[in-house]
């Protein structure tokens, strides 16, 4: 599932990046990349506020479209 329709309060597993090589890096740059596990802390219409390590990051819903998530552990 996207991120941008992910439900929130969870742990998620980032799968894939389905994004241009400019956003992909500066995604990582941000610690997200295939592998990494976030928790979507709220939702609005698409737009996100993550929790990734001990930091903080509001993603547009044009960008949360492009990360592909799973529940840890496969749930």
């Amino acid at each position: 599932m996207r991120l941008a329709f992910a439900p929130f309060g969870r742990d998620l597993v980032v799968t894939e990046v389905a994004a241009d090589e400019k956003v992909r890096r500066h995604l990582e740059s941000l610690g997200i990349m295939p592998g990494c596990t976030l928790r979507s802390l709220y939702d609005n219409a698409g737009d996100v506020i993550v929790r990734i390590g001990e930091g903080k990051l509001a993603l547009g819903k044009s960008v949360a479209v492009k990360i592909e998530v799973s529940p840890e552990g496969g749930e």
